[in-house]
C-alpha cells in the first residue's frame, strides 16, 4: 500500500507540469496576416493581426469598413476561430492553418463568405 502511494506521488509532478506540453504553439498564428475576403465576386483586402498576451489571444480585423476587435480568439494548432462585432452585427470567422496559409470563412448575413490569406510578418 505504501509503495502504491509512493508511485502515485512520484507521478504527480509530471502531471502538473505536463499541461504546458500539450498547449498549442501560438507562434504559428501570432502576427500580421494579409487576407482576401470574397464578396459577390469581388475581392476585399483584409488585414488581420493576432496578438498574444500571456495565455490569451486577441487581435484586430481591419478592412474597408474599419477596424474590429476580435473576441473569443481560439487556436488549437490547426484551426483558428474568433468573433467580432461589426456594423452588421456579430460575425464569426474560422480558418484552417496549413503552411502559413489561412483558409476559411466569415459567417455573415449573406451566408458564409470565403477568406484566404498568408502571414505577412
Amino acid at each position: 500500500m505504501v509503495l502504491k502511494n509512493t508511485v502515485k506521488l512520484a507521478y504527480l509532478p509530471l502531471l502538473l507540469i505536463s499541461g504546458g506540453i500539450f498547449a498549442a504553439d501560438n507562434s504559428a498564428i501570432v502576427g500580421q496576416w494579409s487576407l482576401e475576403l470574397s464578396v459577390q465576386g469581388q475581392t476585399v483586402p483584409i488585414s488581420l493581426t493576432i496578438s498574444e498576451d500571456g495565455d490569451e489571444l486577441g487581435g484586430t480585423w481591419v478592412g474597408p469598413a474599419g477596424s474590429n476587435t476580435l473576441s473569443g480568439v481560439n487556436f488549437d494548432g490547426n484551426a483558428l476561430s474568433f468573433s467580432m462585432q461589426t456594423q452588421q452585427g456579430s460575425m464569426s470567422v474560422s480558418f484552417e492553418l496549413k503552411d502559413n496559409t489561412l483558409d476559411g470563412g466569415l459567417a455573415s448575413p449573406m451566408g458564409n463568405l470565403p477568406v484566404v490569406g498568408k502571414k505577412s510578418s
